[in-house]
């Protein structure tokens, strides 16, 4: 086993709606990759900021009318969402466009984790990519490991 990826990156609001691109060479020899990935934290908790992020995005969204609405709580808990995917050598291997905040995925020719396409490992530089569709906390520190097993 050896690790191929081994990286925090701590986001904030202002990367909300953009990909970070994280490369890493997968030597010859590899059959199967082991993604481990987690972020937190995986809710806001604070009210007050949970509505006010609420009401600012039903104005941007929706209009003006929204200015009144109060019945924020249908709303809540508001959730960062941080998927992944990833792309070999050769192109788009797959994503994982899931809620949990804590996941693991394996990559070969014989399994892949749902999202994934079974496809032998090649050698050469892999791109895995966090893909930010929602950061509603100040801040939220995602963890990533990838190994490749031989």
């Amino acid at each position: 086993m050896k690790i191929l990826l081994n990286k925090t990156v701590t986001v904030t609001p202002e990367n909300e709606r953009t990909n970070i691109f994280l490369p890493f060479a997968v030597p010859s020899g590899v059959k199967k990759l082991i993604i481990d990935y987690s972020y937190s934290p995986k809710e806001l908790t604070d009210r007050e900021k949970c509505e006010a992020l609420i009401k600012e995005n039903l104005i941007r969204d929706c209009g003006e009318q929204w200015t009144e609405y109060t019945d924020y709580g249908e709303f809540m808990p508001l959730k960062n969402l941080i998927t992944l995917s990833l792309d070999s050598p050769e192109g788009y291997v797959g994503a994982a466009h899931r809620q949990a905040a804590t996941q693991h995925h394996e990559i070969g020719e014989e399994f892949a984790s749902v999202g994934f396409d079974k496809v032998k490992i090649s050698a050469g530089e892999w791109v895995l990519t966090l893909n930010l569709h929602a950061v509603v906390t100040d801040e939220c520190v995602c963890e990533i490991e990838v190994k490749g097993y031989e």
